[in-house]
């Protein structure tokens, strides 16, 4: 008998990613806060593309544990803030030799999440490029098509990220093994350092910051940036982190960062993840980061003040 895929967390990555491989004829069930049971339990909503017709995919809701359905295959998509608090609830669920899938933004919930597990269970990190937003609570827009690159974090199953691999290929997305996957999480750290608390606290979208204004503040984190990467021994991403940086600028230019969004929202965002644990390895290594140490307070004052 086949094994469900379960999905803990019903934003647009979860929704999208739920989707997707529902669509394939996999059993998908999605694990939610007991408020989002009435919407979800219709269906969600996916348009594949900002022009696309709504189709409507059934997947199963649950909003309480269940010892006698383990979860061998969970997808973990909150915040990644929210990514470990999540997880307990639904710990006592996982089975012995579960697969654990973290889509989270930045560093920090990864070691967080691992915590939790046995030496027995796999968990598998990921860096994620698919754009996506919700229209509304259940509702997920496909805006562009990226890639999943994904590696073993913790755990003993070498084959985990393979058969994570084929499920999303499966599904339509675009996935690949990425080992050792911790320089492609600094990578992306490293771009969301710069691009989310710039336009957050600016309030302008991802394309602002190729103008002439925003250069000098975007070089200078990029520098204090490599200053990190050259004592942790991580190459910089192909092309150069700054080079990289700005193809990102240019190539989402109409998007608002999650955590514009998030700040605009009221609700707290992913700065802790993103640039603090950048900040947290800067300290060890004895390195002072004062673009990004202002940039940080900047997004802690503007969330203490919505």
């Amino acid at each position: 008998m086949e094994q469900v895929i379960y999905v803990l967390g019903a934003g647009s990555l979860g929704l999208l990613y739920a989707s997707r491989l529902a669509r394939t004829g996999k059993t998908v069930t999605l694990l939610v806060k007991h408020s989002q049971t009435n919407s979800l339990g219709l269906g969600i909503t996916l348009r594949e593309g900002e022009a696309a017709l709504a189709k409507r995919v059934f997947v199963r809701v649950r909003s309480e544990p269940s010892a006698e359905t383990p979860i061998y295959q969970l997808i973990l998509a909150t915040k990644a803030g929210q990514a470990a608090a999540a997880l307990s609830k639904w710990q006592d669920q996982l089975a012995d030799n579960a697969e654990i899938l973290m889509l989270q933004n930045g560093l920090g919930s990864q070691a967080e999440v691992a915590n939790l597990l046995t030496l027995n269970q796999t968990l598998l990190a990921a860096s994620v490029t698919e754009g996506a937003y919700l229209e509304k609570a259940g509702a997920v827009v496909h805006a562009g098509k990226g890639v999943t690159q994904l590696g073993r974090w913790s755990g003993p199953s070498k084959d985990a990220a393979a058969r994570w691999v084929s499920r999303l290929t499966i599904a339509g997305l675009t996935a690949e093994v990425t080992e050792p996957i911790r320089p492609v999480l600094w990578h992306k750290l490293a771009i969301n350092s710069v691009i989310n608390p710039l336009t957050a606290v600016n309030r302008v979208e991802n394309g602002a910051l190729a103008s002439r204004e925003y250069k000098p503040q975007v070089d200078a984190l990029c520098a204090e940036l490599l200053q990190v990467f050259k004592r942790l021994g991580i190459a910089e991403p192909e092309g150069g982190l700054l080079y990289r940086v700005e193809q990102v600028i240019l190539s989402t230019a109409a998007n608002r960062s999650s955590m514009l969004q998030d700040m605009d929202a009221g609700k707290k965002t992913e700065i802790d993840y993103i640039t603090g644990s950048l900040l947290k390895a800067a300290k060890v290594l004895k390195l002072n980061l004062p673009v990004h140490q202002a940039l940080y307070e900047a997004v802690k004052e503007a969330e203490h003040s919505d």
